[in-house]
């Protein structure tokens, strides 16, 4: 299985999904007369990060994706302060994707990748490992919870946000 196929295009579908949900979240707040940057200090649970920092984890992971599967110094991002700078980080997060090498990417499947967090714990693991088991799982964890803070905050998103890459897929009558 070629980790550049389970990684990078989904992670860019995913990106641009969450573009348009942000979008949606900024006009649904300008309609209600309320400034968009409320919802980004939005979070679901007062233990949880707001909707800012699930962009910027979710803008990570894809870009820490590339970087550690190509072996690259591994990228610092900020925190969005407000709409137009969320945008501009899932942008540019595309970018570093559609930059990215596909062989360099699948050569990396098979090279050790090791996480070290904040409390000193460390991970090892093969490249695909990394990409199947923590990539993958921590990328839809931070937009799903983008999604659910969108959503509980009012903004009308629904499956067609989500997936919308699949209507490409959608059989024509």
């Amino acid at each position: 299985m070629s980790v550049y196929a389970i990684t990078i295009p989904c992670y860019a579908q995913m990106l641009r999904s969450l573009s348009t949900m942000l979008a949606k979240g900024e006009e649904r707040a300008l309609a209600l007369g309320f400034d968009p940057q409320t919802l980004l200090d939005a979070r679901l649970a007062p233990d949880m990060h707001n909707l800012a920092r699930q962009v910027e984890f979710v803008c990570t992971q894809a870009q820490e994706a590339v970087c550690r599967l190509m072996q690259q110094a591994l990228p610092k991002l900020d925190t969005p302060e407000n709409m137009p700078a969320a945008k501009a980080l899932i942008a540019i997060t595309l970018a570093k994707l559609a930059g990215a090498d596909q062989a360099s990417i699948d050569d990396g499947a098979e090279r050790q990748v090791s996480i070290t967090l904040a409390d000193g714990l460390v991970f090892d693991m093969t490249g695909q490992e990394y990409a199947v088991n923590w990539a993958t799982p921590q990328f839809y964890f931070h937009l799903m919870t983008a999604y659910n803070i969108l959503r509980h905050n009012g903004v009308p998103l629904g499956k067609a946000e989500y997936v919308q890459h699949m209507f490409a897929y959608l059989r024509q009558p």
